[in-house]
């Protein structure tokens, strides 16, 4: 375990906007997680951190940052959990070089297990708790290690029971099962034509993903951003203007594409500060030259959010964490 006072956290999301947390500790297990308790010298509250690739700290925190320690060599075995710490893409990756389905469609999400399983981090028709068997968390209020499944972490669109109760528990390790006769889903942006001909194998769909991503999305290690910055909205088909592109849910309701909707407004490579939407894709405000700061991002944000329900009376939310 590692201790740190007053340290950047810039380097530590792929934002990169410029912040200080009050202490920074670098954990590996629950034992480290425990003494993270006891010690009285480090500041509260505690915020848990992964790849942070879904945070914008809008100031100094002046609590305790709890770093996960990313372990870029784990390997991922059927059956077995894997670290919360694991690096999500090399997950999807090694999970398709094995030729299983499922997570593939999540390929190209930067971020660690842990923060996708918080998040229900999800992308082209799938979602990471969807394939949760039990996960391992650890309870900052009595420092016990739980095993919970996947109806305790109660998942729904971008949100779970650990987003919910922010602060109290963190993941230790997940075990994942994947059906093994699903089917490839290719419903979703441009997979089908990027698939045309060829056979829809694991990896197959995973580098067509990745393509389409990589298409559109800025990449983190050359342009800050936290990925997806706004929710798609569920709406009411009231709502639905006849030219809207939406997708129909069981409830009634339809998702609509908050990226068409910024598009519509006029936000494409707009600009406050250094901070900018990006022109490829609307639904990221990004930080171009890493020269933005949080009032730059926040600015924008509120600027599009009232231009998007001005113009369709649709109230956008922020799928990036503000701390």
């Amino acid at each position: 375990m590692k201790i740190e006072r007053w340290a950047e956290l810039a380097p530590l999301t792929t934002f990169g906007i410029p912040a200080r947390t009050a202490a920074l500790v670098t954990w590996a297990d629950a034992e480290d997680l425990r003494h993270v308790m006891a010690d009285e010298s480090l500041p509260r509250p505690l915020k848990a951190v992964g790849g942070g690739s879904n945070l914008l700290f809008t100031g100094d925190f002046e609590g305790t940052v709890l770093l996960r320690e990313v372990r870029p060599d784990e390997r991922f075995v059927p059956g077995l959990p894997v670290s919360g710490g694991m690096v999500l893409d090399d997950f999807c990756r090694q999970a398709a070089d094995a030729g299983i389905r499922g997570p593939e469609n999540l390929s190209g999400i930067p971020g660690t297990i842990g923060g996708a399983l918080v998040q229900n981090a999800g992308a082209y028709g799938a979602e990471i708790g969807e394939f949760l068997a039990v996960a391992r968390v650890f309870d900052l209020t009595s420092g016990e290690v739980m095993t919970v499944n996947r109806e305790w972490m109660q998942f729904s669109y971008r949100h779970s029971r650990l987003k919910a109760e922010e602060g109290r528990y963190i993941i230790i390790d997940a075990l994942f099962e994947f059906p093994e006769d699903a089917a490839p889903r290719l419903d979703y942006g441009n997979l089908s034509r990027e698939l045309q001909g060829v056979e829809p194998t694991p990896l197959a769909v995973r580098q067509a993903v990745l393509r389409v991503r990589n298409s559109k999305l800025p990449q983190p290690a050359e342009v800050g951003s936290a990925g997806s910055f706004f929710r798609n909205p569920e709406v009411a088909p009231e709502l639905l203007e006849p030219d809207m592109p939406r997708f129909l849910l069981p409830s009634g309701l339809a998702k609509v594409p908050a990226a068409w909707l910024i598009d519509r407004c006029g936000f494409k490579g707009v600009r406050r500060g250094g901070a900018m939407v990006w022109p490829l894709q609307p639904l990221v405000i990004c930080n171009p030259e890493f020269k933005a700061t949080a009032s730059d991002v926040v600015t924008l944000e509120n600027e599009i959010i009232s231009a998007v329900k001005e113009r369709f009376n649709i109230t956008l939310l922020a799928e990036v964490e503000h701390v």
